[in-house]
């Protein structure tokens, strides 16, 4: 093991690398390989608004449920959906008949279960079908030669 110090006999300042001024041709420049799987803005907010529209649809006309409230029952009963509201005859049907104040409560139960959801699904379904209509009605911009992603529009 050497102890002794070296001594510096050559620059320990780095000079700044010059800057390159030359960009090669469009023709040479390899392609870029993430451009092949990565979405344009444009095609990102189209399945964006597709999927919206899609799940909001799905959330509308998907049946609510809501818990058994008694326990030596324990389960769900199905309410209605979305579009159509609380239907009181499955319900009570589903609950074996019961009293006036029961299915009254389970109604409430179920219209606040069914606001819940419509204050979901009806605005991704508007958003998504809003956005769909936009990206169809505004025009693209016009591909610029100095834009790097102009050729995959």
């Amino acid at each position: 093991m050497n102890t002794e110090p070296d001594l510096a006999t050559a620059q320990t300042v780095r000079q700044p690398v010059p800057p390159h001024t030359e960009s090669p041709p469009e023709a040479e420049r390899p392609a870029d390989p993430l451009a092949k799987v990565m979405l344009t803005p444009r095609q990102f907010w189209v399945v964006l608004s597709v999927a919206g529209l899609l799940l909001g649809l799905l959330l509308a006309l998907l049946p609510v449920r809501v818990a058994n409230a008694d326990p030596a029952n324990p389960g769900h009963v199905t309410c209605g959906n979305t579009i159509g509201g609380v239907e009181t005859g499955p319900l009570a049907g589903a609950l074996d008949r019961p009293g006036q104040d029961v299915l009254a409560t389970y109604v409430n139960t179920c219209e606040s279960a069914i606001a819940t959801r419509l204050a979901f699904s009806w605005p991704l379904f508007f958003a998504g079908a809003l956005v769909i209509v936009w990206r169809g009605v505004v025009r693209r911009e016009p591909p610029s030669a100095s834009h790097p992603t102009a050729s995959r529009g």
